[in-house]
């Protein structure tokens, strides 16, 4: 529910690969488990034929039920989710699992980080990793060139944030976003495809040249959970 509240909303297969990976696709533990937290009034669910999964919210009642055990950061609950940032945000999510599974645990969400006052710019989520903040935004669709130069210019400047992740849909949109940073130095620039495919190998590129994620993360020794995802 934690979780659920941070990221918006989940998809159940979002949630049962975060809690019930090692269960089979057929099995409906995490269903029935879902379901009864949505009959008990702790969540909702988004049905509408806009959207592709069922998505789960989590209700008042889920809300101030995290409040009490001091797991909701602060946040509420979220009357409806917004069509134009569902795919994005869906995404965001998976970005959240990957990083998840790799061993980053401590993730900021992008709710729980705009309720902070001392970032230039709130990113799509942040880990902590070698003691440094590490932002992560994940680019979907194009802005204007004076967009661009805002946030990044905000990221440059940020005292809290040592390295920002870009991730880009597609790899045309990526030439054109890394073109804009070109100048920058915390900005590192990598398409969706190459961090599928090939995780903490995956080239990450700016104007200082490339390094690997595992690089950017500054993992002298990876832990098991990269180690496995590597070999």
């Amino acid at each position: 529910m934690a979780w659920i509240l941070e990221q918006k909303f989940m998809t159940e297969k979002q949630v049962r690969q975060v809690f019930w990976k090692d269960i089979g696709q057929d099995n409906r533990e995490t269903y029935r488990r879902l379901n009864k937290l949505k009959n008990e009034g702790f969540l909702t669910v988004n049905r509408k034929k806009i959207y592709q999964n069922a998505m789960y919210l989590v209700t008042v009642k889920g809300a101030q039920q995290l409040k009490e055990l001091n797991k909701n950061h602060g946040l509420g609950a979220l009357s409806n989710t917004d069509y134009a940032n569902y795919r994005h945000d869906l995404t965001v999510t998976d970005i959240r699992i990957m990083f998840h599974e790799l061993g980053f645990t401590q993730w900021l969400s992008e709710r729980v980080l705009s309720r902070r006052n001392d970032l230039r710019r709130v990113p799509d989520g942040m880990i902590l990793s070698g003691g440094n903040y590490l932002a992560i935004e994940y680019e979907s669709s194009q802005k204007s060139k004076r967009r661009y130069r805002e946030i990044f210019y905000n990221y440059e400047l940020d005292r809290e944030v040592s390295k920002v992740l870009y991730i880009v849909d597609q790899e045309e949109l990526l030439k054109k976003v890394s073109r804009e940073g070109s100048m920058c130095q915390k900005i590192y620039f990598v398409s969706m495809d190459e961090i599928k495919n090939d995780l903490m190998n995956a080239r990450l590129k700016n104007d200082s040249g490339e390094c690997s994620l595992k690089e950017l993360l500054n993992l002298e020794i990876a832990p098991q959970a990269v180690l496995n995802q590597i070999n």
